[in-house]
């Protein structure tokens, strides 16, 4: 099978433009917030004693990443004290790592009401571009191990012609 390389970049293109149009349009449909301010203000029936006391009654919405400053402190102190290095960049990323899991598991996501045309739409875009990327791409791979094979095939065929060469000239040398 040939391959058409402008028409498969032009594909590509076409299913890539569905694709992430797709995704915008899912993607705003989605709602994200915390819940914290609700809760702390009294706005969702609550009393408002979050917004007094900085979130420790809100309900369970507390943070509580404060605990996870002191291995983080303790890191940045063997790192700057050129001590325990491996354990300084373990400390710092670990709580980093658990910080920014700790503000994503306190999201909450919710998926705006839509009609059943639209989000059928959103799901066709995203399947068709994403299957017309895959399509434009399909068989270059395989044309790529052949040419690989080609061309290891044609580098032995040389090493072979190099080694009879080399024969000669030693033959050549040894009658002299």
């Amino acid at each position: 099978m040939s391959r058409q390389p402008s028409q498969d970049f032009l594909q590509f293109l076409l299913g890539g433009s569905l694709f992430a149009a797709g995704i915008f349009l899912f993607t705003n449909q989605v709602m994200v917030g915390s819940g914290l301010r609700g809760l702390a203000s009294g706005r969702l029936g609550g009393s408002g004693f979050g917004s007094f006391w900085g979130g420790t009654f809100a309900l369970g919405a507390g943070g509580g990443f404060g605990l996870l400053m002191i291995p983080f402190g303790i890191g940045v102190a063997f790192l700057l004290a050129d001590t325990y290095r491996k354990a300084g960049w373990f400390l710092v990323w670990a709580s980093a790592a658990a910080v920014g899991a700790g503000v994503l598991q306190s999201l909450l996501f919710s998926f705006r009401e839509t009609s059943l045309w639209s989000l059928m739409a959103m799901v066709v875009m995203i399947g068709g571009g994403g299957g017309l990327m895959f399509r434009s791409m399909r068989g270059y791979q395989e044309e790529e191990r052949q040419r690989r094979a080609m061309d290891q095939d044609e580098a032995a065929a040389k090493m072979m012609d190099i080694k009879e060469e080399l024969e000669q000239l030693k033959e050549r040398l040894d009658q002299r």
